[in-house]
This record gives structure tokens, sequence and C-alpha cells, in this order.
């Protein structure tokens, strides 16, 4: 199963709408981490599962989701309430209450993947307004028989690979 992961395009519908387009016939599943700064029913939001950000109408947005990639449990939520920008470990902590091994989450306009005391945790980055890489930022994750690739791509859809890991559950 494949999963298309976009987060923090801060109102940037045209180059959302690009990169979503880009990938629809490839992916299972696709979601927007949060601080879409667009209305919930915009064109480039059709399909996506989603969730409120700081920057949203958050009674547009649900807070969190919890989603499935095969037989595994996703938590979804953009990652501002839980002090992200500090460190992963309310989230993470959060995540092993809900007894989920994966977190997505945004907000810090960083894109990484790792694994957190036994949590997988996936930030896909910005596509608009990047932080720690040159270029915005988005990911496509493969889920297969309890591995999880997570690959990165620049917003022209360039293979980051520096970046792009995967793990065992």
């Amino acid at each position: 199963m494949k999963v298309l992961i976009v987060s923090d395009s801060h109102g940037w519908q045209a180059p959302l709408q690009q990169v979503i387009e880009r990938h629809a016939e490839e992916v299972e599943q696709m979601i927007h981490v949060g601080d879409s700064q667009l209305p919930a029913d915009a064109e480039a939001l059709l399909g996506v599962h989603t969730v409120a950000g700081n920057c949203d109408m958050p009674a547009e947005f649900v807070q969190e989701r919890l989603l499935t990639w095969e037989n595994v449990q996703v938590w979804v939520t953009h990652g501002h309430l839980y002090g992200v920008k500090k460190s992963c470990q309310t989230l993470v902590a959060a995540a092993k209450g809900k007894g989920v091994p994966v977190v997505v989450y945004g907000h810090t306009h960083v894109a990484i993947s790792e694994m957190v005391d036994g949590v997988l945790c996936i930030n896909p980055g910005s596509i608009r307004l990047p932080r720690g890489y040159e270029h915005g930022t988005y990911c496509i994750v493969d889920v297969n028989e309890g591995a999880i690739a997570v690959c990165y791509f620049t917003i022209e859809g360039r293979v980051v690979e520096e970046m792009s890991r995967t793990f065992s559950l």
C-alpha cells in the first residue's frame, strides 16, 4: 500500500494540486497533515485525509485521525499540540497511549522519519516553507509486509535519496 503525505503547504493550492495529481494513480491514500490554510472543501483537498494545523480554521478540520495502512494503525496529527518543535517525546508518549506504532505529523517543516522509543515518527516536511533542506518536500510511504519505506521527494518530484529510509515494525 502506498500513501502520499504532504504538510504545511500554507495556502499553495496549485502546487499542492500538482503534487497530488503527479501521484494520484500510484497511491491508495493521501494525507495532508495540516496548515493547508485552505477551506476544507478546497478542490486540492478532495479525497485527501486532513487534520487541522495551527494556521487552519479548526472548525473545518478534525484535530487528529486514526488510519490503517494494511494492518498497521497510524495516528495523524499536526503536532503543534504536542510540542514537536522542542521534542517528539510528548508525541511519542501520546502515540503509545493510543497503542499505535506509527505517527504522522507536521508543524516543524523539517522532513524526517525516525524510530523513537518503538514508535515510527514520519514528518513529510513542508512543500512551501522547508526547514533543514533547500527544497520543499513531501513523502510517499510504501507499506509492505511489516516494512515501511519512506521515500521523500522535492516539490518538483525528484527523489531525495539521502532522506529516504525503510523501517521494520
